[in-house]
């Protein structure tokens, strides 16, 4: 079966197509192109929403950020599980504050379990102000490392009853929450009740009310990265030993085969460096574990987090799963740069088609989660649920 496994594949396939040698006018379509992709609803681009980064922990407001790589939600449920998160910070001794030096992957609620070195034995969170975050017991030692914060376990629901939150927009999320003191304390509380959520602002709202530090499953079709768009550096080898300076030196390595010539490299100097600069490029692999790199004022000695920088993204999960919409809709862009309105209809007929075949199953309730409506299919959304008396 004939794949694109990269970016640059891409170009490569669009360009023997076309017979263009213009590789920036490729990837200008290519860019183009997903500007028209953004929204597409894929299986692999559905998040797992039992992962701790997908559970989403209420504020004292019972609000939720929106996640930053959310495209679209599925469905929300209420039996989130007890989980932990990280982050560095530096405390003194004596004091029952700590400073974070890095951002904690899930949120950091009041109540957490806070263990780590000099951590005081049972300390808790007590207060959240920015990166400044203040303990029930004082520090017993110089804090300076990675802190574990663990929920609270009451904050899981495991035995129920769970809440399922349908989608509604922010109006009727805002009026019904109006009323939502309405809410009866039920007699016979069914196994699972559905609740309902809407954005409002940069939060998700939820109706019935959820109190500060409830957890919620969130399940979301992803946001996914545009292709050469920067990615995050990729270390490559921990701790190293720069033999040689000047314009050239050779590179311990553990492997050297996970590198290529032509790859950037940076580091943290210790007693050696890669120069002013910070930068150096392989030059050569020379053997199993050694290679030679190029630069400017390279010094000989160790150096420690070696990886790979100034890289593009070669790949997400729409080019893997969806190669078709990629391939339409840049032929498209690239024969309207060209003022060719006959092709590009063929291709614009093309990606439509392709396009409707995704949506297809999202219809029929394939891949979208049972049905497309914008309510729960079980609650109304007159206020019939409300029983005043």
């Amino acid at each position: 079966m004939f794949t694109i496994p990269s970016a640059d594949d891409l170009v490569e396939f669009v360009k023997d197509f076309t017979g263009s040698t213009n590789d920036t006018e490729i990837k200008q379509c290519i860019f183009m192109a997903e500007m028209s992709m953004r929204n597409i609803e894929l299986p692999a681009l559905r998040c797992d929403p039992y992962a701790p980064e997908n559970i989403g922990v209420a504020n004292s407001n019972g609000r939720i950020p929106i996640p930053g790589d959310m495209n679209k939600p599925i469905l929300f449920f209420k039996q989130g599980q007890q989980y932990v998160t990280q982050a560095t910070a530096t405390g003194n001794s004596g004091e029952t504050t700590i400073e974070l030096t890095s951002t904690p992957n899930q949120q950091i609620t009041v109540g957490a379990y806070v263990t780590g070195n000099n951590i005081g034995l049972g300390a808790t969170v007590t207060i959240i102000n920015n990166t400044t975050v203040t303990l029930s017991v004082a520090n017993t030692g110089t804090v300076n490392g990675t802190i574990q914060f663990t929920t609270l376990s009451n904050q899981s629901s495991q035995t129920g009853p769970w809440i399922v939150y349908d989608r509604i927009g922010d109006r009727d999320i805002i009026t019904q929450g109006m009323i939502a003191q309405l809410y009866l304390q039920p007699v016979n509380v069914p196994a699972v009740i559905r609740g309902k959520f809407s954005e409002v602002g940069q939060m998700y709202e939820f109706l019935p009310y959820v109190a500060e530090g409830d957890l919620i499953n969130m399940y979301y079709y992803k946001a996914w990265p545009l292709l050469f768009s920067p990615a995050d550096d990729q270390i490559v080898q921990a701790s190293s030993l720069v033999t040689g300076s000047g314009t050239s030196a050779s590179l311990s390595m553990t492997d050297s085969s996970v590198v290529a010539v032509g790859d950037v490299l940076t580091c943290i100097p210790t007693s050696g460096s890669f120069g002013p600069s910070g930068l150096v490029t392989v030059a050569s692999i020379d053997d199993s574990t050694h290679i030679t790199v190029s630069g400017t004022g390279i010094t000989s000695g160790g150096i420690n987090d070696v990886a790979i920088t100034n890289i593009t993204v070669q790949n997400n999960a729409v080019l893997s799963t969806w190669p078709e919409g990629y391939v339409y809709a840049t032929l498209r862009e690239y024969y309207i740069k060209r003022h060719n309105d006959q092709d590009a209809a063929v291709y614009q007929t093309k990606f439509d088609s392709a396009w409707n075949v995704i949506e297809d199953q999202n219809n029929l309730g394939k891949w979208s989660g049972g049905h497309t409506r914008m309510s729960s299919i079980w609650q109304p959304r007159q206020y019939r649920q409300y029983n005043i008396k």
